[in-house]
């Protein structure tokens, strides 16, 4: 399907484009009768298609129905990041990237053209040329090709779960880990002492210093295992770092990877899949390394992601996510962990950060 109809199953994106393909507008109250998480999101899809003008909106209504009922293959594979799905392409003849690329969604497929090796681009056939070739061939292709790759999920029928971030467009999903790898290296500096915090931030921008100084004091009341795990990917990686915004985001990712462990095999690789496939190995490579700390047991993993899913909402909040996202109803293990997460907007004003170069 479209992203347009994200975050929809495919069960209730058809049910909104063949109520509206059938009976137009007039029959919006029928969705009164879904549970209220469904509900609310199919009846605000169903505004903004009907503020389409109609010469735009009834073809595209059937263009969405008929590619859904012409490919049955592997759900949301639109959500795949088309770094893995160039992966997947790689050896093919032109005639079949062809034959893949005709069903996929057009941001995708300008994506992959962009990423294509110009020897493959150039031999790519015509469209005229493709739409001749028989339905069945291009199913047949699609799935073999959809074969390589793990299913994504669905988003949850009620609430929003952790497993629910593999939702988030890519540019949202990295706002999250930024701000995530804030609070991990917050929590790894608690205890480090602040003689290693002002070195690494003679390293830093002095906006991203002050932004870490900022997320060390809001780490006070964390459980000790999360503070060793946090320790622990500070002492591998921060004598690594190179670029400030890698730095950030990798430290989100080891959150996420520890966070992951709860959720089962098929979530993990999906959600790998997500991300473009550098940072997905990166993500493979520290759920190997989460897994193997004793002291991630299932109680602190819980903990992560509930503080996930309340950083998501605070983000969302401020306007740095979707809004949408602020008004689900988080499906939290602990529904007091609310009160416990720490705000997002700094209670008082860094120290002063030295420039790199500067004495201490």
């Amino acid at each position: 399907m479209h992203p347009f109809f994200e975050p929809l199953c495919e069960r209730e994106t058809m049910m909104l484009l063949t109520t509206l393909t059938v009976a137009g507008g007039s029959e919006l109250a029928i969705f009164e009768r879904l549970p209220p998480d469904s509900r609310e999101r199919v009846k605000g899809k169903a505004q903004a298609l009907l503020a389409i003008p109609t010469e735009k909106r009834v073809p595209f209504m059937v263009h969405e129905i008929k590619q859904a009922l012409s490919f049955k293959g592997l759900r949301g594979v639109e959500k795949v990041d088309p770094t893995w799905l160039l992966q997947g392409l790689r050896g093919e003849s032109a005639r079949v990237v062809a034959a893949v690329l005709v069903s996929l969604p057009a941001p995708t497929v300008r994506s992959l053209l962009e990423k294509l090796p110009p020897a493959i681009r150039q031999r790519l056939p015509a469209k005229d040329e493709m739409k001749r070739v028989p339905l069945e061939l291009v199913r047949s292709v699609r799935q073999i090709f959809e074969s390589r790759f793990h299913a994504m999920p669905a988003p949850s029928g009620k609430g929003f779960a952790f497993r629910d971030v593999i939702q988030l467009e890519k540019a949202e999903l990295y706002k999250l880990m930024r701000a995530l790898g804030l609070v991990e290296l917050g929590q790894a500096f608690v205890s480090v002492g602040k003689m290693a915090l002002a070195e690494l931030c003679r390293r830093l921008p002095r906006e991203a210093a002050e932004e870490l100084i900022l997320a060390v004091r809001a780490a006070s009341r964390v459980d000790v295992p999360e503070l060793k795990s946090a320790q622990r990917f500070l002492s591998r990686v921060v004598v690594n770092f190179k670029d400030t915004e890698e730095f950030f985001q990798k430290a989100g990712l080891w959150r996420l990877a520890k966070a992951s462990l709860l959720e089962d095999q098929a979530f993990r690789a999906a959600f790998r899949q997500r991300l473009p496939r550098e940072p997905g190995l990166v993500y493979e490579a520290f759920l190997e390394k989460a897994a193997e700390m004793s002291d991630l047991d299932e109680a602190v993993q819980k903990r992560l992601q509930d503080a996930i899913l309340l950083r998501l909402r605070a983000l969302a909040e401020r306007g740095e996510l979707n809004a949408r996202w602020a008004s689900m109803e988080m499906s939290l293990h602990d529904p007091e962990a609310a009160t416990r997460e720490p705000s997002l907007a700094p209670a008082t004003e860094p120290s002063s950060v030295p420039r790199a170069g500067e004495p201490k």
